[in-house]
């Protein structure tokens, strides 16, 4: 009478031959995916400090136009002009002269209220008086910098897997008051 114990397998017992191996390719996948993660987490710690500098560089070169005593706007396609400054001819308005720039204020109050910009497009679509009418935000008194970084060269394991480019640009925009309104 003989008793007879039965164990359950343990991990070092062999296993059936179709399972052979499975856990340490659990294990190889566990570990790309790791890596996976981690090489995400370093990109896009590389692309926020990326889009942090232009931001800043953006915001420097507003915060030195809204300073400046005469008003810089740059990247703007409207540009009003208030009056102009005699050359070394000291005749106004021949070719050495250069504009004194204005503001929309000036120019919307005294010009294109009293043109009717609407009235004025349908007698000749397409006029500049028109456009100006519908003047962006750029033309108030507020000064824009913009700073484009240069391309971030993406991580080969984040281009195959995630995103197919090979490197990411950033664009910033600043818009700041200019602050020596005359």
């Amino acid at each position: 009478m003989g008793i007879e114990m039965s164990y359950p397998p343990s991990a070092f017992s062999r296993q059936p031959k179709g399972r052979a191996g499975q856990a340490t390719a659990e294990l190889v996948v566990g570990l790309l995916a790791l890596l996976v993660v981690f090489m995400g987490m370093l990109q896009i710690q590389s692309l926020a400090r990326a889009h942090t500098q232009t931001l800043l560089a953006a915001r420097q070169q507003a915060g030195q136009d809204a300073l400046a005593s005469p008003y810089v706007l740059r990247n703007a396609t409207l540009r009003w002009i208030s009056d102009w400054q005699a050359g070394t001819d000291k005749i106004i308005y021949s070719r050495d002269d250069t504009a004194r720039l204005g503001n929309s204020g000036a120019a919307n109050d005294g010009i294109i209220v009293p043109a009717n910009p609407s009235a004025l497009n349908t007698y000749v679509p397409g006029n500049e008086l028109s456009a100006a009418s519908t003047a962006t935000l750029a033309e108030l008194f507020l000064t824009h910098g913009q700073s484009i970084s240069q391309p971030i060269d993406l991580f080969p394991i984040i281009r195959n897997l995630v995103y197919g480019a090979t490197a990411i640009q950033f664009q910033s925009d600043a818009w700041l008051t200019w602050t020596h309104i005359e």
